[in-house]
């Protein structure tokens, strides 16, 4: 075959947008772990990071020559040496930062403030000691990441103290440390601060380009935390006796200790004699000593205190009403789970990428509260039910219509996360005459090109990039990647990059098991829905979501990093029909924290709505 200028110059193009990318994934450290390492084991050698060679192992050969047509080998041929090497960056970067990481963990547990500034008194770093004492101290302030003292004196001070370490010359910086007291207003010292130059001053090509100066804080007023559990091991102190002399190290009178303890002055002072015979002093100013120069000033954060009371109210308002599995006309089975209202308003869930027919917020009170039934299928290829041999988007409204008219419905509300939002729109076009309303939820845009890449993770932006110019590999590698997801779910969910609001919805244990129990369900047994989803995520949507006329309800939010809100803009104000409800700070799983609100407006909004209204 022939090949043109033009189509050697595409394919050029192509090639060094796809090694760009694999370049962004060896610093990728969220989303799909170990992405990167099996790619190269799935098509090229396991120590395959000093390889240089564009050929295929052959062990590989077979899978490689069966499976990649002309297309995709050519372009894999570029990529593999340059996948190699990213390969080998990413393990060095993954040793560096996993040593950043522990000096950064241990900096955490001081008991001093430390921070890293530059010469203009501009926050580098600092860790949650010296966060804590600013904050509790009017002597020192942090505006627009800068620190400065109260009093113009002492900043004039301050300032010139930072610059001058900050600039000092690498070769004198032990004659140039300098201790700074900052009194209060009864003329009480205040604060304590050591100042000194950049412990680890800069090289030719470091990407910091200034050096920097390091300040500890030490501050009398500032509550110190001693370890009750590191004073019973290193002492021989029981529980009540660590409690009594924690209190007493932290600055409390042997009163005001009995006081918090809840016992007696008296029983205070039998425990203080006992704890004076295991220390072997004699004062209490000889304890606070030992105490405060031993380890048990350095305590491990311990992780928050999760409300075990809400979880035991959601656990026991989950309710399953009923589950179903019945015959589509092609002879494949569709299962599906119900909730709520036995009786209510038809509302169907379409799941996204990570989920299954148990996909909602596990409160099935609130769902009946609003007289919802709610109902809930496995797309194809998920959970129990069937793959779709030419699975697609209008396929899938196919299914649903069948589905309609098992459950003897004329119509229905549907609502949709991430690409299950994409699958209802679908639904929207082909059948509007079915349905009163949709709601799409952090809804995922379609591909067209590499600019649409804006934003999107790096590890996700190399499967979609494989899945269109890739796609036999794209299977393999999507396959592999959610079978180590459902291997290791923990693991997973916490490389996941996800914003604040999400951390927060991760880190709440119900929440957490229960989408991890959604994402083994679905994916465990075969991933067949999930590739589809990945590969589908590649192409353009096969309908134009314009011409759709059912009102819709868009919820998004700003701080979403699977499905960036400027992506979803252009899909939103391409539909005249609808509402937009743009949540500020809100992530991708924004549907557990707006469950009600969601459910709510689709079912009461009027269907005549037609403005772009946005919901801060």
């Amino acid at each position: 075959m022939v090949v043109s200028d033009k189509q050697r110059s595409d394919q050029q193009n192509i090639d060094s947008e796809l090694i760009g990318i694999v370049y962004e994934v060896a610093f990728d450290q969220n989303f799909w772990p170990s992405l990167l390492e099996g790619i190269s084991h799935l098509f090229g050698d396991e120590h395959a990071e000093s390889q240089e060679s564009t050929s295929v192992p052959d062990r590989y050969a077979q899978v490689y020559s069966q499976l990649l047509d002309d297309k995709e080998k050519r372009h894999l041929a570029a990529l593999l040496p340059h996948l190699y090497r990213a390969l080998k960056l990413k393990r060095d970067y993954n040793s560096t930062d996993h040593s950043l990481g522990q000096a950064q963990a241990i900096i955490e547990q001081f008991p001093l403030g430390v921070l890293m500034v530059n010469a203009n008194a501009e926050i580098i770093s600092a860790n949650r000691q010296a966060l804590n004492t600013i904050a509790h101290n009017n002597s020192l302030y942090i505006k627009d990441n800068r620190l400065y003292a109260a009093s113009k004196q002492s900043n004039e001070k301050l300032v010139n103290l930072i610059r001058k370490a900050a600039t000092t010359n690498p070769d004198i910086a032990g004659s140039c440390i300098s201790c700074f007291k900052i009194l209060g207003e009864d003329e009480e010292i205040a604060l304590t601060l050591l100042i000194t130059p950049d412990p680890y001053p800069i090289t030719k090509f470091d990407r910091q380009d200034e050096n920097s100066a390091a300040i500890f804080i030490g501050s009398a007023s500032v509550e110190q935390h001693i370890s009750t559990k590191a004073l019973q091991t290193l002492f021989g102190l029981s529980q009540a006796e660590a409690r009594l002399a924690s209190l007493l190290a932290s600055g409390d009178s042997l009163s005001e200790a009995a006081d918090q303890s809840f016992i007696s002055k008296n029983t205070a002072k039998v425990q203080l004699k006992s704890i004076f015979t295991k220390l072997g002093v004699n004062r209490q100013a000889e304890l606070i000593k030992v105490i405060l120069t031993s380890p048990a000033v350095i305590e491990p954060s311990e992780p928050a205190k999760e409300n075990k009371d809400a979880n035991k109210i959601l656990k026991r308002r989950t309710h399953i009403n009923k589950e179903d599995n019945f015959q589509l006309k092609d002879g494949r089975h569709l299962q599906l789970a119900e909730f709520g209202d036995p009786d209510g308003i038809p509302v169907i869930h379409i799941h996204g990428i990570l989920g299954c027919r148990y996909e909602r917020l596990p409160d099935d009170v609130t769902t009946r509260d609003l007289n919802i039934r709610l109902i809930i299928p496995d797309r194809p290829g998920y959970g129990l039910s069937d793959p779709a041999p030419r699975h697609s988007y209008l396929g899938f409204a196919d299914d649903l219509l069948e589905l309609l008219d098992y459950l003897e419905l004329e119509q229905c509300f549907i609502m949709g996360l991430s690409v299950g939002a994409v699958y209802g729109s679908a639904f929207a076009y082909k059948a509007p005459q079915r349905l009163q309303r949709l709601a799409m939820i952090s809804t995922t845009p379609p591909f067209r090109s590499f600019a649409d890449f804006k934003d999107v993770p790096a590890s996700l932006k190399l499967l979609i990039a494989f899945s269109k110019y890739l796609p036999s590999a794209a299977k393999m590698i999507t396959e592999m990647a959610i079978y180590n997801a459902c291997n290791d779910v923990d693991k997973f969910l916490k490389n996941i990059p996800v914003c604040a609001s999400d951390v927060a919805i991760f880190s709440h244990r119900l929440l957490h098991d229960h989408i991890k129990h959604c994402l083994l369900t679905g994916n465990q047994y075969h991933q067949s829905g999930f590739v589809d989803d990945i590969l589908l995520s590649a192409q353009p949507w096969p309908f134009p979501i314009s011409d759709i006329q059912t009102p819709i309800d868009f919820w998004h939010g700003t701080e979403d990093t699977h499905s960036p809100l400027s992506r979803v803009k252009p899909v939103i104000g391409a539909v005249k029909n609808r509402n937009f409800h743009a949540i500020t700070g809100g992530g991708h799983f924004l549907i557990y924290e707006y469950w009600d609100k969601i459910l709510q407006t689709l079912i009461t909004t009027p269907k005549s709505s037609s403005q772009l209204q946005t919901h801060l």
